[in-house]
């Protein structure tokens, strides 16, 4: 990708500087910026920019700004310049460059739509630029392929949900089950329960009975012996004579 201040050049990622805005001599704050700038010194030139600012706002100097700060690799800062420019702007060529440079800072921040339609914005007012034409084409690309991993990522994670959703429908499938089984063996055991209790009351039932008949028996046994001694004892008795 090639990065332009006003036509500087940047090389996919590489900077390479070709010319910069020409200051005006009556603005030495940037003049000397535009100086520090072609010797690399960004960081300098960037204060001397701000001094011309505090000047005289300009689209050139918020432009140039725009340009020290990105080379610094401030993208989001420098892209709030970028856009200073374009609103300010009414010279063509200088609005169809903040645009470009515009692009570049959103490429490099992975903001590949926004890169893409600061590349066209930047060909409506230069048609011809060769540049800007590679350089939304390589923005396309990387658009689709942000695009296609962005569904597959949601589509892995609409999976994962549904993969977690049915798990979750299986543990309370089996916790319904381990409830199901474990009032079973309630009332099971508690059948068993009544089961003997019922065993238990019946057999003293029975005990009851038994007893009842026994007794029976031993009274009836008693009588029948008194009987029997009865009988046995008038015999025994001698008669008495009637006189």
């Amino acid at each position: 990708m090639k990065h332009k201040d006003k036509k500087h050049i940047l090389l996919f990622m590489v900077l390479c500087l070709a010319e910069i805005v020409s200051a005006q001599a009556d603005y030495p704050w940037l003049r000397m910026g535009d100086e520090l700038y072609k010797k690399h010194l960004y960081t300098d030139a960037e204060t001397s920019y701000r001094k011309a600012v505090e000047e005289k706002e300009a689209p050139g100097t918020s432009y140039n700004l725009g340009n020290t700060i990105y080379n610094q690799n401030r993208i989001p800062e420098s892209i709030q310049y970028y856009q200073e420019a374009i609103e300010s702007a009414d010279e063509p060529a200088l609005k169809s460059s903040a645009w470009y440079n515009l692009g570049n800072a959103h490429f490099q921040n992975k903001e590949f739509k926004e890169s893409v339609q600061a590349y066209r914005e930047s060909l409506k007012l230069s048609p011809d630029d060769v540049d800007a034409k590679k350089n939304l084409m390589l923005a396309m690309q990387q658009f689709q392929q942000q695009q296609q991993q962005q569904q597959q990522q949601n589509q892995e994670n609409s999976d994962h949900q549904e993969q977690q959703q049915d798990q979750q429908q299986q543990q309370q499938d089996q916790q319904q089950d381990n409830q199901g089984q474990q009032q079973n063996q309630s009332q099971q055991e508690q059948s068993a329960e009544e089961k003997a209790e019922e065993q238990e009351q019946t057999a003293e039932e029975i005990s009851q009975e038994e007893a009842k008949e026994i007794l029976k028996a031993i009274e009836r046994e008693d009588q029948r012996v008194q009987e029997k001694v009865k009988k046995a004892s008038a015999k025994s008795t001698p008669r008495e004579k009637d006189w």
